[in-house]
């Protein structure tokens, strides 16, 4: 007995080991290592740098509750912002402990940066942990279609993806619905080989839905092709069958339910029009019609090694021109699964909302790339002599796509932002300080100094930022209150904001969008208001890396503005890094 409890024992760093060198764990751990590094990208804070992020302040704030009050609604569906909100309750019932009584009290505790922290990396975490089961599955797929070889390498390149790696650090809604996404679509796959997976397929498609709408555009197609279709061709079998029924039948109730149709039938029909009405209108980049549409793939074709590199593009469409001649019946159709999903999404999303995001591409770049996968794996066993060279092939090709994630997480350790805090944290104590642009794209203020943040707009319209206190001030009169520092965010950190031909452009992520406001910011930039440039952050790296833009979350500017005289030596000298 004691000799087999040790012999066990024994087997479990044996076992480990063996799992650690398993190609596919490795994969996994190397994407999970690149998450890691500036995992904690803009923390400690009350907000995150990350444009449209649910968290931490929409589940830490309880916006979910918005989508089954009466006549209310939130912008996005309530699933991922509910599995947030749950997370979130610790947090919370510390803020309720620690506050005093009152919904407003409350909220101006929650918003305190050791509450938003915490929320922000429990959301964070679980992005982390869905992407890492977003190339598991890829490589489960994969593998299942052109064996282990094909899955592991399909897997390296969902994970060499720069704005995938970039997503997976936020708390935004592209990972976990691309994450249900990738389970619904192992089980279309075994729905497509027999297997009685229906109401696991669908389920998990409608939590894809309930997480962003978006991602019903990856569904109209392969919905019908892999639950109906697909199986049809292959078993010879009538198509209605009672367990799709069911499927389908569970599937739109739960959609109902969760979704808040039933319960708030009012607000879930202003959120569908408020989703494809005119409020969507202003924020398309590309006319209609053909024209349109040829501009809008011109420009996504440029974004392609933001995502990976031409030559596994290239080689994904050779792996496609594989799937397509050398396969055929059941083979070639579960093959041309994510291509179904690709083509489906770019038609019914990508090419309607007319935006060259990089966010409205991502699907795609999951999806169709691995097809490189297949056609390394064509070469690999048609030209056994020339395996080397394959090898080295398919290495050349991820490897400009792997330094454009070590470029990524390079740019998020070298944020501008952390430069403006050196900054501001070198001001005198009590110094007053304007600030200017919305909390995402602000550099944490110091606590030393008196911030205040200036603009038109009604103080219950904006979003607070955490140490600043909000002033409404119709005409921006600058010189009644004479800042010893002006901080622009990096929204504003631009020279077109000050131009008439940004006047009525009013992008999502952006305040200060009117007349005046420009007005304000051009003659700020231009230096008529007695103020001049003390500080351009910017973010800076070292060859071969280089700074990453992604949805105006990274690789911006931040600009600070010093009174151009009557200063003194010694204060001047106080503003220099």
């Amino acid at each position: 007995m004691l000799a087999e409890i040790r012999s066990r024992i024994l087997a479990v760093p044996i076992g480990l080991k063996a799992r650690l060198g398993d190609p596919a764990i490795l994969v996994q751990l190397a994407f999970a290592l690149a998450v890691a590094v500036g995992f904690l990208w803009g923390l400690p804070g009350s907000d995150s740098w990350a444009a449209d992020s649910v968290s931490p302040r929409s589940c830490g704030l309880g916006a979910i509750v918005e989508t089954y009050w009466p006549r209310h609604f939130h912008h996005y569906p309530p699933l991922h912002m509910a599995l947030l909100t749950l997370i979130s309750l610790p947090w919370i019932g510390l803020a309720v402990g620690r506050s005093a009584t009152g919904i407003d009290a409350l909220r101006a505790e929650l918003v305190k940066p050791l509450y938003m922290t915490g929320i922000e990396v429990g959301a964070r975490l679980v992005a982390a942990a869905m992407a890492i089961a977003i190339v598991r599955s890829t490589m489960v797929l994969w593998e299942r279609w052109a064996g282990r070889r094909a899955g592991i390498v399909a897997g390296a390149i969902v994970a060499a993806n720069a704005v995938f790696v970039f997503y997976a650090h936020t708390g935004n809604l592209e990972v976990p619905y691309l994450f249900w996404l990738a389970l619904s679509f192992v089980d279309f796959d075994r729905v497509a080989c027999g297997e009685p997976r229906e109401i696991q397929a669908l389920l998990f498609g409608t939590a894809a839905v309930l997480t962003k709408d978006q991602s019903f555009g990856a569904l109209i197609l392969t919905f019908p092709a892999y639950l109906a279709v697909v199986p049809w061709f292959a078993r010879r079998t009538p198509v209605a069958r009672r367990t799709l029924l069911h499927a389908l039948l569970l599937s739109l109730g739960t959609y109902c339910v969760v979704s808040g149709a039933i319960v708030n039938p009012i607000g879930f029909r202003d959120r569908i029009a408020h989703l494809f009405g005119q409020d969507s209108q202003p924020w398309m980049q590309y006319p209609g019609g053909l024209g349109g549409a040829f501009a809008l793939a011109r420009g996504a074709l440029r974004t392609t090694t933001d995502f990976t590199s031409w030559p596994v593009v290239i080689a994904a469409f050779a792996g496609t021109a594989v799937a397509i001649s050398r396969f055929s019946g059941l083979a070639r159709a579960r093959l041309l699964l994510p291509l179904l999903a690709t083509m489906s999404f770019a038609a019914f999303f990508s090419l309607p909302v007319r935006m060259n995001e990089h966010r409205y591409f991502l699907p795609e770049s999951v999806f169709f790339p691995p097809y490189a996968a297949l056609a390394f794996e064509f070469a690999w066993v048609r030209w056994p002599r020339g395996r080397l060279v394959v090898a080295g092939a398919a290495a050349a090709s991820i490897a400009p796509a792997l330094l454009g994630v070590a470029s990524l997480d390079a740019t998020l350790l070298a944020d501008s932002r952390y430069a403006a805090e050196k900054f501001l944290a070198r001001l005198p104590a009590g110094s007053h300080v304007e600030v200017y642009g919305g909390p995402i794209f602000m550099p944490r203020i110091p606590s030393q100094v008196v911030a205040v943040r200036p603009g038109i707009e009604p103080i219950a319209e904006r979003q607070a930022i955490a140490g600043v206190t909000d002033l409404v001030d119709p005409a921006l009169n600058l010189g009644q209150r004479a800042p010893e520092a002006i901080v622009l965010g990096t929204e504003l950190s631009d020279e077109s904001v000050g131009k008439p031909s940004s006047w009525d452009v009013a992008p999502a992520t952006m305040q200060y969008s009117d007349r005046l406001s420009h007005t304000f910011l051009g003659s700020l930039v231009g230096g008529s208001l007695g103020y001049e440039r003390a500080l351009r952050a910017t973010c800076v790296l070292p060859w071969p890396l280089e700074c990453r833009r992604v949805h105006h979350s990274t690789g911006g500017e931040v600009w600070i503005y010093a009174p151009s005289q009557g200063r003194s030596a010694s204060s001047a000298r106080s503003l220099d890094l």
